[in-house]
């Protein structure tokens, strides 16, 4: 069977894994930042394992500030400056509160009015029944009318439940989505900061130690 390279399926996997290859180049960008602010292996540790402490907590400052996002709720930077507002408004004198009356008015609405023709007296027969045609036509006309009216409110009603339930169906979806997010999705920048804080907490801890494993690496290799 011949050997064959999907160059696609290759480049969606290595996609996939950008929490690796974002851990992996903090790390880099650490040692060699290191290895640069100081020639003394021990201090390079030191100072690279504190730069990694520092990324480690901004991606989890980060990553708190996305969940308060996606939730809705201001940014913790927002949040900290309302909290300075807040402070800064303790030293300030209260605003005056003005009170302003008005005059209230009332609306009255008044009911349909309904046309009825009576017969006067002394109205012969045929008037009288003529008289009792046109009030039943009116009568039927005032009867589909109001047929006609409780039909478009009651199709208003279901198109107002229509939007409704499917605000709410978005509304969950989006629900669902956020607490998906926020259980799984949001773990891989956890991940990549907890493996920081990791590396960077032992390059704090045990520098020497570590500097002496780098030297010992090197000459075997």
């Amino acid at each position: 069977m011949p050997f064959k390279f999907r160059r696609g399926a290759l480049i969606a996997a290595l996609v996939d894994a950008w929490p690796a290859w974002l851990a992996a180049a903090g790390i880099l960008a650490a040692a060699f930042f290191g290895w640069v602010l100081s020639h003394d292996p021990s201090a390079g540790v030191l100072y690279a394992g504190t730069m990694l402490e520092m990324f480690g907590l901004a991606t989890v400052a980060f990553g708190l500030s996305e969940v308060r996002r996606s939730f809705g709720r201001p940014s913790l930077w927002q949040k900290f400056l309302a909290w300075l507002r807040q402070i800064a408004g303790a030293f300030r004198p209260p605003k005056p509160i003005t009170l302003q009356a008005n005059a209230g008015g009332v609306a009255i609405v008044g009911s349909k009015a309904r046309l009825i023709v009576s017969a006067g007296p002394g109205s012969s027969l045929d008037r009288r029944v003529a008289i009792l045609e046109e009030n039943l036509n009116r009568l039927r006309d005032e009867v589909d009318a109001n047929e006609n009216g409780i039909k478009k409110e009651v199709g208003a009603v279901r198109d107002a439940l229509s939007r409704e339930q499917q605000a709410r169906d978005n509304e969950f979806r989006k629900i669902a989505a956020q607490m998906e997010e926020l259980a799984v999705g949001g773990l891989h920048l956890e991940l990549v900061g907890l493996t920081w804080l990791v590396f960077g907490g032992l390059g704090t801890s045990i520098p020497d130690q570590i500097a002496r494993l780098l030297r010992w690496l090197s000459a075997a290799v």
